[in-house]
């Protein structure tokens, strides 16, 4: 028999939830009720052969009553109602043995009475909340004070333990109690070190996503800044350095550049901070399109950067989850001769292409490579020289092929698209995955438009999500190979616990934690395409 998957089903109380601190208090009660049932019955049997008859039946009513409290938790899955009743339990089951086996009168059990009671408020709190812990506590109180007035008016209270065993009891209960208080004492200081644990995880998850999404603006070859909603710089890239000749350890944490500034004091980003509305009126003639989401594109001239060039600028908000604005993020590019919604390179704007981290070609009105810069070389694995006027659908994948060069057509007719996951194969067949941008410029010779796909790698993003999707699935099917035996435990529960079991299970699979981290992946890679 399988007693560590027996054990796990049953401290689990077949509760599953994602909120990891409510699963740990499920499984804290229904130990606690595990002990419980068991240590009844063996007090119950002392009861019984020091002669307490009342105390040796409390004792076995306790217990069954604890089993039937396991049985609700699993078929009604309430945790708070279950804990509440588990109390009341432990309550009722000190209250009458404290109440005849001396209660406060002189010379018996007042240390075990004040230990318990201590015993029973901290695990109150630990397992109901502070809420719950404060009831509780009301009652002891009301119940010691109730003993007190009797004691007063001179009430004998009855002590069933025989005289010369007072003494052995009181101290072995004293101490028993000690050892509790030690016990959920740690528990504490356990539940503490996982809350710091869990937000150290969760610190560091946010540390290496924003660093991810740093390395992606900073190797940009779009000129980009970001503000927060002080107005201070956040980062400003390489890009956007090599445009203004403003390096980040001058600007970072100051209002932006004069350079970028629209009416001599504030950026379009400053604007859309503090007055977004405003946009749509100071700066009409410029706006050549507007989302709902409050971005806008305008074409306007920069006469502080370099000799003065007119770009078309991108800015957008940075809301929080209530969609409050945080910030916000604009790119600046240069569009010298643009016509058409169409952005015109010079010939010089492929050395900023080659020298760029991210993976960028470009396509000619032809269908065919007319650039290919050093980061795809390294990237798919095919030379410049072997790879400059073929299809790029020679490293497509198969199956979208067709949606790919549609892309590329819309590229030509609309100016650019939103950023899209493509597979490509390298050279040696590895497969590749990618977040490309595309968008169109004039071609050196100013007449005929290419298509520039800008891609940034997410290989590892996407294999790692592939593969936990795999492990799920595998988990599922497993999950329901098992789904007719977990019923047979459920349905034998009752009779198990009472010694009548004799089935072996296999621990519960939970693929709860592979469904939440490709969840998170894919809501990392749905921000990249956003970006």
């Amino acid at each position: 028999m399988n007693l560590t998957a027996l054990f796990n089903s049953l401290v689990s109380g077949g509760i599953q939830s994602a909120d990891l601190r409510a699963t740990k208090r499920v499984r804290i009660l229904n130990t606690f009720l595990l002990v419980f049932i068991i240590a009844t019955p063996l007090l119950g049997i002392f009861y019984s052969l020091v002669g307490a008859d009342l105390l040796f039946f409390t004792s076995l009513i306790a217990a069954l009553l604890g089993v039937s409290d396991i049985l609700i938790l699993r078929k009604t899955k309430n945790a708070i109602f279950s804990a509440h009743y588990a109390f009341f339990l432990l309550w009722c089951t000190l209250l009458i043995i404290r109440w005849n086996t001396g209660g406060m009168s002189v010379g018996t059990l007042m240390p075990l009475a004040w230990v318990w009671n201590a015993v029973f408020i901290l695990m109150a709190i630990f397992i109901t909340g502070y809420l719950g812990g404060t009831i509780w506590t009301i009652v002891i109180f009301i119940e010691t004070g109730a003993a007190i007035h009797f004691f007063r008016k001179g009430y004998e209270f009855s002590n069933l333990i025989p005289s010369e065993m007072v003494t052995t009891y009181s101290l072995g209960a004293y101490l028993l109690g000690l050892l509790v208080v030690l016990l959920v004492a740690f528990l504490y200081e356990k539940d503490r070190e996982d809350a710091v644990d869990r937000e150290g995880i969760k610190a560091l998850a946010l540390h290496e996503s924003k660093r991810y999404i740093d390395t992606i603006m900073e190797t940009s070859p779009l000129p980009t800044f970001v503000l927060d909603n002080e107005h201070r710089v956040i980062q400003w890239n390489r890009a956007i350095q090599e445009m203004t000749g403003v390096r980040e350890a001058e600007i970072i944490g100051k209002g932006v550049h004069q350079s970028v500034c629209v009416d001599g004091r504030w950026s379009l980003a400053d604007f859309v901070i503090e007055q977004p509305d405003s946009i749509s009126d100071r700066f009409s003639e410029a706006i050549v399109a507007k989302a709902d989401s409050g971005a806008f594109q305008l074409e306007m001239p920069f006469p502080a950067i370099q000799e003065g060039i007119r770009a078309m600028v991108t800015v957008a908000p940075i809301v929080d989850i209530n969609g409050s604005i945080k910030g916000a993020v604009e790119t600046i590019q240069d569009v010298a001769g643009l016509s058409a919604g169409t952005y015109a390179l010079p010939s010089s704007a492929n050395k900023p292409l080659e020298i760029s981290a991210n993976p960028v070609f470009r396509i000619d009105l032809n269908g065919k490579i007319s650039f290919w810069n050093k980061a795809c070389e390294e990237y798919l694995g095919y030379p410049s020289s072997q790879i400059a006027g073929k299809s790029p659908l020679t490293f497509v994948s198969q199956s979208l092929r067709k949606p790919f060069r549609e892309t590329v057509v819309r590229v030509f007719k609309e100016g650019s698209v939103e950023a899209r996951e493509w597979k490509y194969y390298s050279a040696r067949g590895e497969p590749r995955y990618a977040l490309a941008h595309g968008f169109s410029v004039s071609a050196a010779n100013g007449e005929l438009k290419e298509c520039v796909v800008v891609n940034t790698d997410i290989t590892n993003f996407r294999l790692r999500i592939n593969q936990l999707e795999r492990d799920e699935a595998e988990a599922q099917e497993q999950f329901r190979r098992l789904s007719d035996e977990y019923e047979l435990l459920r349905k034998n529960l009752a009779s198990y616990i009472r010694g009548k079991g004799t089935v072996a299970f296999p621990e519960e699979m939970d693929v709860r934690e592979l469904k939440d981290e490709i969840k998170n992946l894919k809501r990392e890679l749905d921000d990249l395409k956003k970006a």
